[in-house]
């Protein structure tokens, strides 16, 4: 009698807590949806924006984009995260030796891409490791900025390129040219998520490797992105993130999955924003970085 007791009460327990979950999603959800409006109707927030305006609103911050502690500060910043990972991911996939991960010239050898570079400072910081990397953005002024900046910088400007255009306007020139694509702070602004990842795959060599950050599809990302960093500090556009592309971590590895590239690695990261530090944390409510390989 009491282990039938046991269990019922288990079970009791159970139901209680999967009803208090959906509650709180219905919640959070309806949190969202009211705080939306209230930021749209005071703030004139920008719930949702065109591929055209989005690199409208990046080209507005082309002359900026080299600042160390201007308004792109947080992208300089990921690269504490987002290189390392790099490096370590192809150790991992044994396509680096151990003994490069500390070595200046880390990526000697490698080609990448750099799938929306903006201004390259994901491509510059992959260069300096001695990678030969090829960025493309559809902003012509951020293209702009990065040719500039590159050719200022005698030890990487040969093995920095940079092309004005999207990936789905380059793609088929390079099918299956590169070791590694990097697609950073990207794909939360593009439309059809599936047809990018794709073409990813299709200009990876065979065992190449695709590294991915961006925000995570929750309630947590859209508060930090959204209302703290477009709203209240101002540190990103307004109107630059729109919670509708934001995808979770584990829609990112199906899409891949779907394209020949298994995924190895999920890290989730976090912002602290009251000072513009990226850290790696164990639990995933609001940034990811994800590493897969094509098979």
């Amino acid at each position: 009698m009491e282990n039938n007791k046991s269990v019922t009460q288990s079970s009791h327990f159970v139901i209680f807590m999967l009803v208090l979950s959906f509650f709180q999603s219905m919640f959070a959800r309806a949190f969202q949806k009211v705080s939306i409006a209230f930021l749209s109707l005071m703030e004139g927030l920008s719930m949702k924006s065109t591929a055209e305006e989005e690199i409208a609103t990046f080209d507005q911050l082309s002359a900026h984009w080299w600042e160390p502690k201007g308004p792109m500060v947080l992208l300089h910043n990921l690269n504490k995260l987002r290189v390392p990972m790099v490096v370590e991911g192809l150790i991992k996939a044994g396509k680096l030796d151990r003994k490069q991960r500390y070595t200046t010239d880390a990526l000697k050898g490698f080609t990448i891409l750099d799938v929306g570079c903006g201004g390259g400072i994901y491509t510059e910081a992959l260069a300096k490791l001695h990678a030969t990397v090829v960025g493309i953005d559809p902003a012509r002024h951020l293209i702009e900025v990065a040719r500039a900046h590159s050719e200022q910088q005698s030890d990487i400007k040969d093995r920095c390129q940079y092309h004005m255009k999207s990936l789905e306007e380059y793609w088929e020139s390079a099918k299956g040219k590169y070791d590694v694509v990097v697609l950073s702070e990207t794909i939360e602004h593009v439309e059809d998520k599936s047809t990018l990842l794709k073409h990813i795959s299709a200009v990876l060599k065979p065992g190449g490797s695709i590294f991915i950050t961006t925000w995570n599809k929750s309630f947590v990302s859209w508060a930090i992105s959204v209302v703290v960093l477009e709203n209240i500090t101002k540190r990103l556009p307004k109107g630059s993130h729109d919670f509708e592309k934001f995808i979770s971590m584990d829609e990112a590895e199906a899409m891949l999955e779907g394209y020949s590239c298994r995924t190895i690695e999920r890290r989730p990261y976090y912002l602290k924003f009251w000072e513009d530090e990226w850290v790696w944390v164990p639990f995933p409510q609001m940034g990811y970085a994800l590493h897969a390989i094509k098979e």
